[in-house]
């Protein structure tokens, strides 16, 4: 199981076949398929049977053994059905309010003035987003705000749209080329040069 990151890193796999299956979730919905506080995964990468003891390690084993990738992803599926059922976290949190609320205003709304329209402290809000995403709402608020910018240009890889899109989500080109830079290791112009298979992949759709 991978946290939320903000910071780049390198994915690459050896010369022999290699099958990769990813689930990704919205930062507000992993808590809904795990009980544990999730800053533990904040930039890290825990095995499932360090987070759920003997039931995740019977489902490693399980995909593992599986004859074919389509049995291996239905495994996967219902396994995530039963948790989702097992922790019952239905309703929408305050976690799921605030995410729609930094969306709203593109992700540059400010965290005390959240917390206000949320009725409660920035601290309580702080102590929430910890607890179910694994880091403060203002940190994931600018992960948000570059994958937005990111999930446009891997789709065909346009460096006009780092310089006319990143003003919509930074207060300045240099907030931005900064944020730019924590994310990715490089300037906005080196990135655009760089050949991201996977990124474009992830973000395809």
């Amino acid at each position: 199981m991978i946290g939320v990151w903000d910071q780049p890193s390198i994915i690459s796999s050896p010369n022999s076949f290699t099958v990769t299956i990813g689930v990704e979730f919205r930062p507000n919905g992993l808590s809904r398929f795990f009980e544990a506080d999730l800053d533990g995964v904040f930039q890290r990468i825990v095995p499932l049977d360090q987070v759920l003891g003997a039931t995740g390690s019977r489902m490693m084993k399980r995909v593992n053994a599986a004859d074919t990738l389509n049995e291996a992803v239905q495994m996967i599926q219902e396994f995530l059905v039963e948790r989702l059922h097992a922790v019952g976290r239905y309703r929408r949190s305050l976690v799921d309010e605030a995410i729609a609320t930094m969306g709203q205003h593109g992700y540059s709304v400010e965290i005390n003035n959240l917390a206000s329209a949320l009725g409660c402290s920035r601290r309580h809000l702080q102590d929430v987003f910890r607890q179910q995403i694994g880091l403060t709402p203002k940190r994931l608020q600018s992960v948000l705000a570059f994958e937005k910018l990111y999930r446009k240009f891997s789709k065909d890889k346009d460096a006009r749209l780092l310089r006319d899109e990143a003003l919509d989500l930074w207060f300045d080109q240099a907030h931005f080329i900064r944020s730019f830079q924590q994310f990715t290791g490089h300037s906005p112009g080196r990135f655009a040069e760089l050949d991201n298979e996977f990124g474009r992949i992830f973000y395809r759709s």
